[in-house]
């Protein structure tokens, strides 16, 4: 089947987990929904788009920055300036209040993803990706994204090949290899809006490092070695 392999560079990135309120914490990769997200906004999508998605990739450190964050007390909270030095105008901030927060950053991140959709969908990607001439951004928007690799890939399923390990640290859903050994996550995937509130659908993963075997994964392998490992919660 043929597969779209991207490989991507990010000097800095933070992949915030929804539960974080205090501290910013981070995802030690981009979850399913980020990078759906993602590639939605480069086809300029208007409704969702059917695909699915390998994620592996590594970073070089971890570091911590310091920044203030603005809540709002009503829901209906239109609108505000950030800057009132300057403004003609006072401005009501009864409604507003912030608080330092440290947020966790990954530094350097190397990613290599997998998509798998119809080769129409697969196409518009490649060429938008191609391109080089728009800017992306994955996770929050100041994390910007460089394309350093796109391109189509072949992938099989070879249960007897010898070199079945991990080559990056890598999801790996527990849909497809449950007695994977990493760190356990559940990860956004789609959502369903309910009562104006979004419910998400997640997926369960172990965060798996470099050099781990799959021996019993039901995954396949890219012509380059690279494992992609596909929720079969992803079938649509």
């Amino acid at each position: 089947m043929k597969t779209l392999r991207l490989k991507l560079f990010q000097e800095t990135a933070c992949y915030k987990k929804p539960a974080a309120f205090k501290v910013g914490e981070t995802y030690p990769l981009p979850p399913y929904a980020t990078v759906k997200g993602m590639l939605h906004q480069v086809l300029q999508a208007d409704r969702y788009i059917p695909m699915k998605l390998s994620i592996q990739g590594r970073y070089e450190s971890r570091l911590v920055d310091y920044q203030k964050h603005y809540f709002f007390k009503k829901s209906n909270t239109l609108e505000f300036p950030l800057i009132l030095d300057g403004l003609a105008f006072d401005y009501n901030t009864a409604d507003i209040t912030s608080m330092p927060i440290y947020m966790h950053m990954l530094l350097n991140v190397e990613l290599v993803i997998h998509i798998r959709a119809d080769k129409e969908v697969l196409d518009l990607l490649h060429l938008a990706f191609t391109r080089q001439n728009v800017t992306y951004s994955l996770g929050r928007w100041e994390d910007l994204v460089r394309i350093d690799e796109c391109k189509y890939v072949e992938c099989a399923r070879d249960e007897d090949r010898d070199d079945r390990e991990t080559i990056l640290p890598i999801y790996i859903p527990v849909s497809v290899m449950n007695s994977a050994i990493g760190v356990p996550y559940r990860l956004n995937w789609k959502y369903e809006i309910v009562q104006d509130i979004r419910q998400w659908n997640k997926i369960k993963v172990r965060y798996v490092p470099e050099g781990e075997w799959l021996g019993d994964a039901e995954i396949d392998f890219d012509e380059d070695g690279y494992p992609v490992a596909i929720p079969l919660e992803m079938e649509e």
